[in-house]
């Protein structure tokens, strides 16, 4: 088969990757967080996560994997926990996928070393901490210019560090990437003569089409999106580089990029929390994380208004979903979220109710600490290590 051709990978027809879809198990166990034993001590807003669901998450998500070629190398960006990503690593992931330098700083002082930083990094201050971090970790840096790799480079030698990088190819974001063979291949003999960089593969996302409403509409036009990165790869080999990693994929498109020949890290990212978004796209997995917040007013027609807002709850991606209350989402502001009832059941002004996030990515990063709650008991305190300290 030509490289650039897509190779069929949909999922047959009536088969759920992962387990059979639980649409109702994660909201109802979400339900029983507002009424649980608070001995967190946390006033509303704060952010809960059901660990039991999230457990469940993850073994799904790791049972596709087992036994495939290609490997699941998590996106710690939506949860920004060291302590979530070693239980990943624990549950068979290959290593981590991360955003930010602040990120893999976090997690190779977690004692995580198979670190790839899935961005571009241009910062100076940021470079020479990530290639303090990279004498002691395995680190690997996605680059997309000759500036790029010439500004890790530098900051690589200064800290007497060796890094890899995968040429980030533009699949169709139109955000960083190369977007022509040529360009890449350029690129590639570039970082390889650099001081202490090593070509060690190819990365592209295809989080255009993620969202795509037709599961198998999605994954023909993810895997086809992919064309570029294949062809570059194949050209990398070719050419005598010693590439290993091809990486891309989401939660969204685990089972078409999973099985991809090429494929060998799948950077699933939301798949063990979930959200409102995604909770549509792939319904095998729950969401596991919610808000939880108080209710401060009851009006006629079913008007309900919340004491959480864009400070505590993401409003970029999505809307959020009201638990154990069938409700229209209205409108989010800084420090209310309304909805409209759409039943005569109704909680009370004072009572605690949870609220699904629309993206939990940006939510997470909007908390410090996030109590996990097992059958509505407070089991444990999630330290959100991960996020800009400056922040």
């Amino acid at each position: 088969m030509n490289s650039s051709q897509a190779p069929n990978l949909i999922p047959p027809a009536g088969q759920e990757p992962g387990g059979p879809a639980t649409d109702e198990i994660g909201p109802a166990a979400l339900q029983a967080i507002p009424n649980a034993r608070n001995t967190a001590g946390m006033p509303t807003p704060y952010l809960a996560i059901d660990v039991e669901v999230m457990a469940r998450n993850l073994q799904r998500m790791h049972s596709f994997f087992r036994g495939r070629k290609s490997r699941l190398r998590p996106h710690v960006k939506t949860h920004k926990c060291s302590t979530i990503a070693r239980t990943q690593i624990a549950s068979g992931a290959t290593g981590l996928t991360c955003s930010t330098t602040d990120e893999v700083a976090a997690m190779s002082s977690a004692g995580i070393r198979d670190l790839l930083l899935a961005n571009v990094v241009t910062d100076r201050v940021r470079l020479q901490r990530l290639a303090n971090v990279a004498r002691d970790a395995e680190v690997t840096v996605a680059v997309d210019s000759t500036e790029s790799a010439g500004l890790l480079s530098e900051a690589a030698k200064r800290s007497g560090a060796s890094i890899g990088v995968v040429i980030d190819c533009d699949i169709g974001m139109g955000r960083n990437g190369v977007s022509a063979v040529d360009e890449a291949l350029h690129l590639a003999n570039v970082a390889e003569e650099l001081p202490a960089l090593s070509v060690r593969g190819v990365m592209a996302y295809e989080g255009h089409l993620v969202g795509i409403a037709d599961r198998e509409e999605r994954a023909r036009a993810a895997v086809g999106a992919f064309a570029l990165a294949r062809e570059v790869f194949d050209q990398l080999r070719s050419a005598g580089f010693a590439v290993s990693i091809f990486t891309g994929g989401a939660t969204a498109t685990y089972d078409s990029s999973g099985i991809d020949p090429h494929m060998t890290d799948v950077q699933a990212g939301t798949y063990p929390l979930m959200d409102n978004t995604y909770a549509g796209l792939t319904p095998e997995f729950e969401p596991a994380a919610a808000v939880i917040t108080t209710v401060l007013t009851v009006r006629p027609l079913g008007r309900l208004v919340l004491n959480v807002g864009s400070k505590r709850i993401s409003t970029d991606v999505g809307i959020p979903r009201l638990v154990g209350y069938p409700a229209i989402f209205g409108y989010v502001a800084e420090e209310h979220t309304v909805f409209t009832l759409t039943s005569r059941s109704c909680p009370a002004v004072g009572e605690l109710v949870a609220v699904v996030p629309g993206h939990i990515c940006t939510t997470m990063a909007m908390h410090r600490r996030v109590p996990g709650y097992r059958d509505g008991v407070l089991e444990t305190i999630f330290e959100i290590d991960a996020r800009d300290p400056l922040a």
